[in-house]
């Protein structure tokens, strides 16, 4: 099995919607990933990231959030065949290219693809505009083991979003945990920050506990830049 870990861009944004009450007023520019894993059943894209085409789709959003493209995901993954896509939430930065992969079993919480459907209010922008929900959406409900093998597991991680998942992934025997915006980054667990958009901040400080707890697990925050191992 592979791992490939595609670096969509950055989003340009007040420090303030990264860690809630910490640096506020300050810019910062955050990492956002997508996730590529060849697995011998099939090619597995964890997030499929922002689309090229963001300033004319973001609107509103980029008042707040500046993204800046380095990979253009749809073209990166040319001639690859994506057999599953795993969201790890359905907010813009995390799902916006999934119409580009027709035929993709996309994997979402049950939660999650209703909060896209019809989100709060709180959480309005952060959600796509006109939520394409036709797409072929293969809706779970708590943890999944995609192949039944221990090497891809869906686990349920609410608070950012009612309906966030996490991914485990056993590659080769090392584990690897990508958190999604379960934890933006390490600041929010060391300091217990809260993310500037959120659903539930128990389930967040409950999520970030679980975390802790991890032992011999790399985690891949997701909005943190990557440290070379």
């Amino acid at each position: 099995m592979e791992l490939d870990i595609i670096k969509n861009g950055y989003l340009e944004c007040d420090k303030g919607f990264v860690t809630l009450g910490r640096g506020m007023g300050n810019k910062v520019k955050i990492p956002v990933f997508c996730f590529l894993v060849k697995h011998e059943k099939g090619n597995v894209l964890v997030d499929t990231g922002f689309s090229s085409d963001f300033q004319e789709t973001w609107g509103k959003r980029l008042k707040f959030y500046q993204p800046i493209l380095e990979t253009d995901v749809i073209k990166y993954l040319r001639g690859i065949k994506i057999d599953f896509i795993i969201n790890t939430h359905l907010h813009i930065d995390h799902c916006e290219n999934n119409s580009s992969f027709i035929g993709s079993d996309i994997i979402i919480q049950k939660k999650e693809y209703e909060s896209a459907i019809s989100p709060k209010i709180y959480q309005k922008l952060a959600y796509q505009d006109n939520f394409n929900g036709n797409l072929k959406y293969r809706i779970i409900e708590g943890r999944l083991d995609l192949f039944s093998d221990g090497k891809i597991i869906i686990i349920p991680t609410s608070g950012h979003t009612e309906g966030h998942q996490s991914v485990f992934i056993n590659l080769n025997g090392k584990r690897i945990f990508i958190a999604g915006d379960a934890c933006y980054s390490s600041e929010n667990l060391k300091y217990n920050c809260l993310p500037g958009i959120l659903w539930n901040p128990d389930k967040i400080i409950e999520c970030y506990e679980m975390i802790r707890g991890l032992r011999g697990v790399q985690v891949i925050f997701g909005h943190e830049e990557l440290i070379p191992s």
